[in-house]
């Protein structure tokens, strides 16, 4: 952290010999939140947790808390140079473990209510961007990806959002990026993930990139924004049991739909794919397995492909400038494509109030529920659920 403050300092020294506006911004975030736990008798890698303090499958219900500095804060600099701007934004981490959706690390100090020496700086977004003619540019770096379309304000578990539920979801990888007027297509770094298939001594290789694209219409009071990704990848048999080499194809098509009446809005999202965890692509509160491509192991080069859906619903009425309601849902259902398993399903739902106490400073109440659905063998509910209320403070400068 002292060595990214120092390169800050020397970066506003030298700013005006790169002709260049830096405007440099921070938002701090604390989330305060008591949670009812159903833990089932399955673990949940996306479970919300008791300030970094996990319960083991089969415990009993019982009331948790999150009550700490949220992993969402930032700090970074938006810079403008003529043809050439750019963005540089770290997250400011405290290892809080409290993380579901929204990527969770390890425990630590923070969790106990320790102050020091706790924290770790990551690299959110880096980018480049280059506006060589009207209308079209092209982006160099780290950001959001085109199918990343985020349209929940959902504010528990991190600014959990409805990442992989009811919000397709590509993470911020590395990608060059073409923007010509409202078509966006982006080269990814292809996350060649083959779950446990590349377990055994299988060697996975690509040579493509993943590619996704967007398109944004926009209209006096609607916007329609549809999407599309696809990665593929090869798993060489190499020393395994496999017999031939597996073709891994993910790919996503999906839409998003917004409205605008007056004070009232609603926005709608629908996505279908395969093998999207393969992909890097957010699974949601379903597992890995249920979502990833895996081997038949028959003598052929067949694959068992994990076929997707999700939908979200999200309703919102602006009361005043300073005061505003949102509520939404998030569905989603994995098919392994094995036989004799059944799908895997989760969902969420919220109601929230976005409360602007003065310019930068939000109160977000927010309750909530997140049902972790069933294993893909058939035991129903075996997941268990989360209810949640409470409430995120942030201030913005």
């Amino acid at each position: 952290m002292k060595k990214f403050i120092a390169v800050c300092a020397v970066l506003l020294f030298v700013a005006p010999a790169f002709a260049a506006d830096w405007a440099f911004y921070g938002s701090q975030r604390v989330h305060t939140y008591y949670m009812y736990n159903d833990y089932g008798s399955q673990a949940v890698a996306a479970r919300p947790t008791n300030n970094g303090v996990a319960s083991a499958p089969g415990d009993n219900n019982d009331w948790g808390m999150q009550w700490a500095f949220q992993p969402g804060s930032r700090f970074g600099a938006k810079v403008k140079a003529d043809k050439v701007s750019g963005q540089i934004e770290m997250g400011l981490n405290m290892n809080n473990a409290n993380s579901g959706s929204a990527g969770g690390t390890a425990s630590s100090s923070s969790t106990n209510g320790t102050s020091g020496g706790d924290g770790f700086v990551s690299m959110r977004r880096a980018y480049g961007v280059w506006k060589f003619a009207d209308n079209m540019s092209l982006k160099v770096g780290k950001d959001y990806t085109p199918v990343s379309n985020l349209t929940s304000g959902t504010v528990f578990d991190d600014d959990g959002n409805f990442l992989g539920v009811g919000d397709f979801y590509g993470a911020r990888p590395g990608q060059l990026a073409l923007e010509l007027g409202a078509f966006e297509i982006a080269f990814i770094t292809n996350k060649v993930n083959g779950g446990a298939i590349t377990t055994a001594n299988i060697d996975p290789d690509n040579n493509v990139p993943k590619v996704e694209a967007r398109y944004t219409l926009k209209m006096d009071k609607f916007q329609i924004i549809p999407y599309g990704g696809v990665q593929y990848f090869k798993i060489s048999e190499g020393t395994s049991t496999l017999t031939d080499d597996l073709d891994i194809i993910s790919y996503v098509v999906g839409g998003v739909v917004k409205a605008d009446i007056g004070a009232f809005y609603i926005i709608g999202q629908a996505a279908y794919g395969q093998n999207w965890s393969n992909a890097g692509w957010a699974s949601g509160t379903n597992g890995f397995g249920a979502n990833a491509a895996s081997a038949s192991l028959d003598g052929t080069d067949d694959v068992n492909d994990a076929e997707s859906w999700l939908v979200g619903l999200i309703a919102g009425l602006r009361f005043t400038d300073t005061l505003k309601f949102e509520a939404g849902v998030g569905y989603r259902v994995d098919d392994t494509g094995i036989n004799g398993y059944d799908d895997a399903v989760g969902w969420k739902a919220y109601g929230q109030v976005v409360w602007t106490l003065a310019p930068g400073v939000y109160l977000v109440p927010e309750v909530g529920y997140i049902d972790y659905g069933q294993t893909v063998t058939g035991d129903a509910d075996n997941y268990g659920y989360t209810w949640y209320a409470g409430a995120k403070w942030q201030i913005d400068f």
